[in-house]
């Protein structure tokens, strides 16, 4: 199912004798009702967040390149869910920015988009001076990269350290290039695909999850004073 919002007609998750009960409620506290349920899922949505599973129990795809610190995933959309829309018929749970929203989509849902070596140019601009790279570092003590440091009569293969200080990003590049096709390696795909898998987070599992769930506010609701 596609989405990124999650919305709850708590109509057509009652029994017969619950929905009369629910209709003599009144609109304020139907309001209510609506309003704890959604902050209900929006607790289990969170909880789902921080043991890193799908709506199913599974656990989320590892991030392909995961680096020492980063925060778990989807954090930063846990934190942001928030009822965006109250009626006393109907609540809506989700984003209110609009590409927070379609972040979230893509990732409940999982994409795939095409990417292209010159779109990657495009958006990744250096300024001009850019130290190079550790990554483009280690490439090219790799493919071979050798110079005649100070005080040596022979060419010998630098450290990284010293091609982060004496070596800048588009000279990097160039180099890589070069020595790649020296090598006969490829250069690079001009275009490929990016694939974002699915981690489904938000809502609940199945719909009698919910119904038990809006019935059980329910009943907190016709038992409170009021």
């Amino acid at each position: 199912m596609a989405r990124s919002l999650f919305e709850l007609d708590a109509r057509g998750m009652l029994g017969v004798r619950e929905q009369l009960a629910l209709l003599q409620l009144t609109p304020q506290l139907r309001r209510r009702l609506l309003n704890n349920v959604s902050k209900r899922v929006r607790t289990m949505s969170r909880q789902r967040i921080r043991s890193q599973q799908n709506l199913d129990g599974t656990a989320f795809a590892p991030r392909k390149n995961p680096q020492p610190g980063q925060k778990k995933m989807e954090a930063g959309l846990g934190k942001l869910l928030q009822v965006t829309s109250l009626t006393p018929d109907q609540a809506t749970l989700g984003w209110k920015n609009g590409l927070t929203r379609w972040v979230a989509a893509q990732q409940h849902n999982g994409s795939t988009e095409r990417r292209t070596a010159q779109q990657m140019r495009r958006w990744n601009r250096v300024p001009e001076g850019a130290v190079s790279t550790p990554k483009q570092a280690k490439r090219l003590r790799r493919l071979g990269f050798r110079v005649r440091q100070a005080g040596q009569k022979r060419l010998t293969r630098p450290s990284v350290a010293w091609i982060l200080e004496h070596v800048s990003y588009m000279q990097a590049g160039v180099l890589i290039r070069v020595l790649d096709e020296e090598r006969g390696e490829p250069t690079g795909a001009d275009s490929w695909d990016i694939t974002l898998p699915k981690r489904q987070f938000l809502g609940v599992n199945h719909a009698q999850e919910t119904s038990l769930l809006v019935n059980q506010v329910l009943q907190q609701i016709i038992n409170s004073p009021r």
